[in-house]
């Protein structure tokens, strides 16, 4: 098991040029730590340089340099200005201790020297450095190293590995969806989990390796002497087999999962910051293919994360210049030959004129955060232009798609009324289109949230239903006004029986429930007809029409164009 811990030994630095001195302090304080021992200023700065003492036991009159002037020295020393230095001297006049003080001593021990004080003082700033340490360089929850000690370690390891020419290897671990365990159950929880992984993975760690916190669910473990890739494969195999084992946390059972990705020296890179970026970078491959994955670190790997940066990149500056359009897609009423409502469509035009396609980017905004702010652009810019529509006497719905990101944002609630107050849209004519997926999160949560917006007026659709939450008991729980057809069940309708049969069963339900029903991504006639056939009256899909700019959209309504009306 790994001790994951500093030497325990602390060290003394003993600087006083009388051997009688030198012996009491000896006497006094060897059994408490490592003793090293320098009889003037110049020899005490290479020892303390060389052995980084925790505690200096310095004497004020010294052949060459006084202990003042070394006592200056050592606290300008970044690598030695945390030692405590006491001063031992027969000197007590006042002023002496001022300028001890000014130099950056903290305690005076007094000559003639009495051995059960000295050792009562330096044991006591020998504590006070030791959970300074403590604090400095260990995670307070888990008592693992953190990013400050992890740092140490690795440069310790990478000067060992560039003598020996060995390899190490950087692994960088996050468990899956722990953020929802800790919105769920709460951060006490969440804590316990996060001591109970740490444990395991100490347990299964070699002494020669570091495990360390660096925040959060975030894991780092540093792997040194590697001798085969195949090793490592084998080490990281056992670790997400060690995590995926049952966990009782607080009279819960949890069945974790982890995602780990791994970079290796010298072939990743050659400093810690590389080597984690690499790493990194790995790891989020990983979590794109799955759960309870590892992934290695490769050139294609770099790519992609090269790529998803300046994507980001690209979608703040997008953002903040407000390039993003909306495209509108009718829906319409076959029975009776009219247009029912429209649904609002992010769609994003780069400089050249080409369209991004929303798969490329809705991803990455919602693990950056950037769905927020992009989803309240597009709520807005839906909710006027319906308002337009509205003013020039066509009276049109409009959906809007949330993610769960943004459903599950604070302030979400305050936005929708907001952004409804500013472009006076009737509430009545806004569809939260939500995906199951919000559903299976939180059903108490969304429950409560759904049923504010139902009473501010808000229409609720369920997007891509069938795809998603196993459970249909939410149907009559929920305060939920249109179920959408998922378009894979549509496409293949007329020659997979199976499709078929799914959309005739959930229009037997929809219908069973009172909700409205809309098929997506209908194409052709044989598809249109297959449905009101089986009772589904309002279909959205090419076949009607292709989602368009506003402009266009006004066109094909038959109102004068945007411009022409203002």
């Amino acid at each position: 098991m790994a001790e994951n811990r500093f030497d325990p030994t602390p060290v003394i630095l003993i600087v006083d040029d009388q051997t009688n001195d030198v012996r009491i302090l000896q006497e006094a304080v060897g059994e408490l730590a490592q003793v090293h021992v320098a009889d003037d200023g110049r020899m005490a700065l290479e020892v303390a340089r060389f052995c980084r003492p925790d505690v200096v036991l310095l004497d004020i009159e010294m052949p060459g340099m006084s202990g003042f002037e070394l006592c200056r020295l050592i606290k300008a020393d970044a690598k030695l200005c945390d030692a405590a230095i006491l001063f031992v001297s027969a000197h007590t006049h006042t002023e002496n201790e001022i300028q001890a003080l000014e130099q950056g001593g903290i305690d005076f021990i007094q000559k003639p020297l009495s051995i059960p004080v000295a050792r009562a003082h330096v044991r006591a700033h020998l504590n006070l450095r030791a959970e300074a340490k403590r604090l400095a360089y260990f995670d307070a929850l888990t008592g693992l190293p953190n990013h400050m000690l992890l740092r140490d370690r690795v440069e310790q390891m990478l000067q060992k590995a560039r003598r020996s020419k060995s390899r190490l290897a950087l692994l960088l671990l996050d468990l899956d969806n722990f953020k929802g365990i800790n919105d769920s159950l709460g951060h006490s929880t969440g804590d316990l989990i996060l001591k109970e992984v740490s444990q395991r993975l100490s347990t299964a760690s070699r002494g020669v390796d570091t495990v360390s916190r660096q925040g959060g669910d975030e894991f780092v473990i540093l792997v040194t002497d590697l001798q085969r890739s195949e090793n490592i494969s084998d080490y990281v195999q056992r670790l997400l087999e060690i995590i995926a084992l049952p966990m009782n946390i607080a009279g819960n059972r949890f069945d974790l999962s982890a995602c780990i990705g791994i970079s290796v020296f010298p072939d990743d890179g050659e400093d810690l910051e590389a080597l984690y970026r690499q790493a990194d970078a790995a790891m989020y491959q990983a979590k794109q293919e799955g759960r309870n994955r590892y992934r290695f670190f490769s050139q294609s790997i770099e790519s992609d994360a090269r790529a998803r940066h300046l994507l980001e990149s690209h979608m703040r500056s997008a953002l903040e210049s407000g390039v993003f359009e909306v495209f509108y897609q009718l829906r319409f009423d076959v029975r009776h030959a009219q247009s029912r409502g429209m649904e609002a469509l992010i769609r994003w035009r780069r400089d050249s004129g080409e369209l991004v396609s929303p798969a490329a980017f809705i991803p990455l905004a919602e693990e950056t955060g950037l769905i927020i702010p992009i989803g309240k652009q597009v709520l807005h810019k839906a909710c006027s232009d319906a308002k337009t529509l509205l003013d020039r006497g066509q009276r049109l719905c409009v959906g809007v798609n949330i993610s769960v990101v943004q459903f599950r944002e604070e302030s979400f609630l305050d936005m929708v009324k907001g952004v409804l107050k500013e472009t006076a849209l009737p509430p009545e004519l806004l569809e939260l289109e939500i995906t199951e997926g919000v559903l299976a999160r939180d059903i108490d949560q969304a429950r409560s949230l759904l049923e504010a917006l139902k009473q501010m007026g808000v229409r609720i659709a369920i997007d891509d239903f069938g795809t998603g939450y196993s459970s249909l008991s939410y149907l009559k729980k929920l305060p939920i006004d249109v179920l959408k057809i998922d378009q894979s069940f549509v496409r293949d309708m007329l020659t997979d029986h199976s499709d078929a049969a799914i959309i005739e069963a959930i229009v037997r339900m929809g219908q069973a429930l009172d909700l409205e029903l809309v098929a997506e991504g209908v194409e052709n006639l044989e598809q249109a007809e297959k449905l009101l056939a089986l009772g589904c009256e309002l279909m959205q899909g090419f076949y009607y029409c292709r989602p368009m700019p506003f402009e266009q959209l006004c066109a094909c309504l038959g109102l004068t164009s945007a411009r022409e009306h203002q």
